[in-house]
Formats: structure tokens, C-alpha cells, sequence
């Protein structure tokens, strides 16, 4: 069984630095700035994505699923059996749940890793460091981390070149564990209701109105 570490495919090892955005990082010049503007403005343009998504961690674990987005603040990863687990952010908390086991855990939002993509606004000049830009094989890699400290691990950005688009990201902790998302045939922009980041229906689990916990 996956563990919640490796399920939310950024450990939470790496949440410091993307919950501290906001602090001075280090500056960019030229191809690599434009670089980070790229991908700052493609991120900040999605509304909603749905995309299959494979995960894979160098434990060997491997785990695939439906992964739905709408920013600000929401996402729903669904994982395909025989992970019996569901994430659900609703733009408060994110929610895991195991479906098995019948329990029930709420985190912050903006205390989770989750809170990198689905801010209302992505920006990635304050606050952390990117480093290890560069353009080969027809994609984009950025790996980002909190300032000058490798403690919290790393996350790389994987884009495609043509069209420009988020095709991975990359985890790696300060235990040197590395655990890769990969989306399949994403789709943007697509018709997306409430009711995908609602969890009130898990009441049928034990859970009192989606708020506790059995």
C-alpha cells in the first residue's frame, strides 16, 4: 500500500518551501529568467485541468489515477484500485482519505505542497530558488527548492517545448527518495462542477457532515 508521503506524489518534506513563498529568492538573468516568466504565465492561465496521471517512486512503489483541477484552490486525485485512496482539496483543506480503512485526515491547504499549483496566483521570483533550468529533448526542467536549503528536498517542473504545457513533476527529499507525477493526455480548460471537490457523500464511511474523522 502507498504510503500518504509517496499518495501525494511532494512529500511533505518539501511544504515549508511552498508554503513560504514570499520571502526574497534568488534572482535570474536572461534565458533563464525568461524561462521562469514562461512557465509562471502558463501556470497562471490554467483554470481547470483533467488528466490521467501515472506516479512512480524510486522505492519501486507505482500507483495510476484521475487527477482533476480548478484554481484557485481545488484538485481531486482519485486513485485507481487497489489504492484505496482519495484527496480532495476544496479551497480550505485537503483531505485524505482511505477508503479501506475508513479514516479520514484534513490538513490546511496552504500547509500542503498541493498549495504550489492551486495558489490564486503562481510565483516563482520570491521565496524560493529555481535553479537547474535547461531545454533538452524537447521539454523544459526547473527544480525549485526553499532558498539556499537543500533540507526540504527539491521539486523539478517538467514542461513540454511544443506546445509549452506541465507534462511532470519530480520530488525528490532531504532522504534523497524521489517520487514522479506524470499527467496523460491532460485536458484544460474543460467543464468541471462543485461537486467533484465535495465529500459529503463519505458520510456513508462515518464521516459526520465530511468534517471528522470515525
Amino acid at each position: 500500500m502507498l504510503t500518504r508521503r509517496l499518495i501525494l506524489g511532494m512529500p511533505l518534506a518539501a511544504t515549508a518551501f511552498f508554503a513560504g513563498l514570499g520571502r526574497a529568492g534568488a534572482a535570474l538573468q536572461g534565458a533563464d529568467a525568461e524561462a521562469v516568466l514562461q512557465a509562471e504565465r502558463y501556470l497562471n492561465q490554467i483554470t481547470t485541468m483533467r488528466a490521467r496521471f501515472v506516479q512512480i517512486a524510486s522505492n519501486g512503489s507505482h500507483a495510476e489515477g484521475l487527477v482533476t483541477m480548478r484554481r484557485p484552490g481545488r484538485m481531486r486525485f482519485e486513485y485507481d484500485p487497489p489504492h484505496p485512496v482519495l484527496l480532495i482539496a476544496d479551497g480550505i483543506n485537503l483531505l485524505y482519505y482511505d477508503k479501506e480503512l475508513k479514516q479520514a485526515t484534513f490538513i490546511p491547504l496552504w500547509e500542503t505542497p498541493l498549495w504550489f499549483l492551486l495558489r490564486k496566483k503562481v510565483d516563482l521570483s520570491s521565496g524560493v530558488q529555481v535553479s537547474d533550468i535547461a531545454r533538452a529533448d524537447g521539454a523544459l526542467r526547473m527544480t525549485v527548492r526553499e532558498g539556499d536549503n537543500s533540507e526540504n528536498g527539491a521539486v523539478t517542473l517538467v514542461f513540454s517545448d511544443r506546445p509549452f504545457a506541465l507534462r511532470k513533476w519530480e520530488v525528490t527529499d532531504a532522504q534523497g527518495i524521489s517520487t514522479t507525477v506524470s499527467l496523460l493526455n491532460p485536458d484544460f480548460d474543460v467543464a468541471v462542477e462543485d461537486e467533484v471537490f465535495e465529500y459529503g457523500d463519505l458520510d456513508i464511511y462515518g464521516l459526520k457532515g465530511g468534517k471528522e474523522s470515525p
